[in-house]
């Protein structure tokens, strides 16, 4: 079985850039896996984790027709921030 917490980034300061979509290189990753049905995101502090769970809950529930999403995480703040 693969290591699926064992992440590497390249560090060259370009993970800020955002796409057409006003996505950085991280969150269109995790785009391109919308369709799993489970997803971890692994990224530092202030990468845009919680922005690309937006991204990847507004597609599974208007373009992959779900009901509902649900969210785990682990901190108090960020559960917060997520249920505004």
């Amino acid at each position: 079985m693969p290591n699926l917490v064992d992440v590497t980034y390249a560090q060259t300061g370009q993970s800020t850039a955002i796409d057409r979509m006003g996505m950085r290189e991280m969150q269109a990753k995790a785009f391109l896996a919308r369709d799993a049905q489970y997803l971890l995101l692994k990224a530092p502090p202030a990468s845009g984790k919680s922005r690309a769970l937006m991204f990847l809950a507004l597609d599974k529930l208007f373009n992959q027709g779900m009901k509902k999403v649900i969210v785990a995480v682990p901190e108090r703040s960020n559960g917060r921030r997520c249920t505004r």
